[in-house]
């Protein structure tokens, strides 16, 4: 009997021993299972399209002669009446006002740098820095295209560099010269000065722009909901009308629409979305509203009408322009779709009241991932769609994937067995 009993258990132990080796092999040899370490990366979800600017605007014509010198930059806000430009007989007038302006701006900052109490106060350290601080600017602004910041700049790199100069000289530099010739040069020059012979005054507080384009009238607010795909598709931003009457335009309000045709078939923007727009010609960007998205004739097609209060010269440059519009950007633990898996995931809940514990089967959008050799399911918690992969947050929670794990991407079937 005793004898039978440790045959038995001999038999019993080779079985869970033979067991246990088949398992080992069969994983290293009949599973295979393709991984990917699950890393973190981030998208935007944008669109990019050809935008259209819509406004309302009112052109400012002219019908006498002379030659126009503006004193308001596109972009600039003008009061009712305020005056926008000056006509003078001749060119020669108007060259020499902005001499006048030149050499006005150069007398100024001779007069900062020569004021006593800012060479007191100036300490050789502070003033290098700025020197460089404001010459950086200048390749900034340059790069941008923004010249007024980049004359600014100029002038404040001309005062500091000056004023570092004289203090690392002890104030032996004096100006004194210089700032009397300027002021009689000045002097002679306004004795000469011609007063213009018309000045053209804006009708109404608004927003000042130098050109006309012809799209005036057609590309307005009051027109905004009969515009068509057509409209936009033939507006070009090489249209500028010649006119000798014509003097510019004011913008009424600071308020603007942007339209344009975007591929909206996964439903990423809706109305009411905040999003930025981006320019393509500058470094400009807006935050802007979607007031409407109108069905296309195709399916993949979608009219966005963004809606902007922000108005500076970049927005006025053009009539039409690329732009990029940006939702959101978004970052979390890259998923391709070829991993994704669903399954039924037993959930327990309490009842506050009671106490009574219910459970349910819920399903969720998950992975599968090795954990050692056990094959665990990981839930996602989507924030972003891709063609070909998702984003999960980073859900410090119980069940849900984790950076670095081990995501199955092949050899897994949707129950979580092997392919």
């Amino acid at each position: 009997m005793k004898n039978t009993l440790t045959n038995i258990l001999l038999v019993m132990l080779s079985v869970s021993v033979l067991t246990m080796i088949g398992t080992i092999f069969y994983h290293f040899f009949d599973t295979d299972y393709q991984t990917e370490t699950a890393v973190s990366s981030s998208a935007e979800l944008s669109a990019t399209f050809q935008g259209v600017y819509v406004r309302d605007e009112t052109v400012i014509s002219y019908n006498g002669s002379g030659c126009i010198s503006y004193n308001i930059p596109d972009g600039g806000k003008v009061g009712k009446n305020e005056a926008v430009a000056n006509i003078y007989g001749s060119n020669a007038a108007i060259k020499q006002n902005q001499k006048i302006e030149e050499l006005e701006e150069e007398l100024e900052v001779l007069k900062r740098i020569s004021n006593p109490g800012v060479l007191e106060m100036a300490q050789p350290a502070v003033l290098a820095n700025q020197v460089s601080q404001y010459y950086n600017q200048i390749a900034y602004y340059r790069d941008l295209g923004k010249l007024e910041n980049m004359k600014q700049a100029e002038e404040d790199f001309r005062t500091v560099l000056s004023s570092y100069q004289m203090v690392i000289n002890q104030g032996t530099t004096n100006y004194s010269e210089q700032i009397s010739l300027l002021e009689e040069q000045i002097y002679n020059l306004k004795l000469q000065q011609q007063s213009p012979i018309d000045i053209i005054t804006s009708p109404n507080s608004a927003y000042f722009v130098s050109y006309a384009d012809g799209y005036e009238d057609k590309l307005s607010i009051a027109n905004l909901s009969s515009i068509t795909k057509q409209d936009l598709e033939s507006v070009t931003d090489d249209e500028t009308l010649k006119s000798n009457t014509i003097i510019g335009k004011t913008i009424a309000g600071y308020g603007w629409y942007m339209l344009g045709i975007i591929n909206n078939t996964e439903i990423n923007f809706q109305v009411g979305d905040t999003v930025t727009l981006y320019l393509s010609t500058s470094s400009a960007n807006t935050k802007a509203k979607v007031e409407e998205l109108r069905p296309g004739e195709n399916a993949d097609e979608t009219m966005i009408v963004l809606y902007c209060e922000n108005m500076v010269s970049d927005f006025v440059q053009h009539r039409t322009e690329r732009v990029r519009v940006v939702k959101g950007d978004y970052e979390g633990i890259k998923v391709p779709r070829t991993a994704i898996r669903f399954r039924d995931v037993e959930e327990s809940t309490t009842n506050v009241l009671t106490g009574e514990v219910t459970t349910s089967l819920v399903n969720y959008r998950g992975v599968y991932v090795l954990d050692g050799e056990e094959v665990v399911f990981r839930k996602l918690d989507v924030i972003y769609e891709g063609d070909n992969y998702v984003l999960s947050a980073f859900n410090k929670e119980k069940g849900y994937l984790q950076l670095y794990d081990s995501v199955i991407v092949e050899g897994i079937d949707a129950s979580g067995g092997a392919d």
